[in-house]
């Protein structure tokens, strides 16, 4: 009975910790509206595009660009990511983590927020801002899920 108990606890604790992703690491699991995690840090910038195609207005719509899927996450070390411009001006875009409006259905792209720039860094990260300013997102080549629907 003692070794059932002690097995019992040793697969919540497991779970428990595997919600939490350590710098640098894999996400297994749903990513939440507001989770931040830790998936390392953008290295040198590969290449910047503009004219990409996107609308991430509820942090869980994937952009696809040259074969190559990215998912919006909230980074836990956004201190520690390049700067990246140009930056929303009212400090109200995702990345930058300072703002977000939750609405109950998704609002039709204005001028401008369907489209932007993509900066592609080293080590699977890139940086895409809507050519309005309005929307902006960090992003992963490391597949994401998400428990909710805009």
């Amino acid at each position: 009975m003692v070794a059932m108990v002690a097995l019992l606890g040793a697969l919540v604790l497991g779970t428990v910790l595997s919600a939490c992703a350590a710098p640098g690491s894999t996400v297994t699991g749903p990513t939440g509206y507001d989770d931040r995690i830790d998936l390392g840090v953008p290295g040198e910038v590969v290449e910047t595009v503009t004219g990409v195609e996107g609308y991430p207005a509820c942090h869980n719509e994937p952009i696809t660009y040259d074969g190559t899927t990215w998912y919006p996450f909230l980074p836990e070390n956004l201190a520690d990511f390049p700067e990246v411009g140009p930056h929303p001006t009212t400090g109200g875009g995702l990345g930058g983590g300072t703002m977000r409006i939750v609405l109950p259905a998704v609002a039709e792209p204005g001028p401008g927020d369907d489209v932007g720039t993509l900066t592609v860094f080293e080590g699977g990260f890139a940086y895409w801002i809507s050519d309005s300013r309005d929307l902006d997102a960090w992003l992963t080549d490391q597949e994401l899920t998400y428990p909710w629907i805009c």
